[in-house]
């Protein structure tokens, strides 16, 4: 279960980074770089560290660290939407739990 949510919330958090940049660019409004930095790396940062946590990083207190940053850049990012920030702090609790080998789920 964990594997499956580290990778939603990963893909989700850089679908929205790609969506809000696009969305600020094509607006009627002035374009503010900073802000759109912010929402980029903020939201596609995120999500990369979500997923290169997940699924590239083989030290464990690397990978935790990683999806640990994810999570909190994306749930920054994120917070208006309510159920993205709760997924991907349920995706914290689950990989802590596999790192201290209490196991999520035996189907990973």
């Amino acid at each position: 279960m964990t594997r499956w949510l580290a990778w939603f919330v990963g893909v989700a958090f850089i679908l929205l980074g790609f969506v809000e940049v696009l969305a600020r660019l094509l607006s009627d409004e002035p374009v503010d770089l900073t802000a759109l930095a912010w929402w980029f790396a903020a939201l596609c940062g995120g999500g990369a560290l979500v997923l290169l946590g997940s699924f590239v990083i083989t030290r464990p207190d690397l990978a935790l660290a990683a999806v640990m940053l994810g999570c909190l850049l994306g749930v920054v990012a994120t917070a208006w939407t309510v159920v993205l920030p709760l997924l991907a702090i349920g995706l914290l609790v689950l990989r802590i739990m596999d790192s201290k080998g209490t196991p999520s789920g035996a189907a990973d």
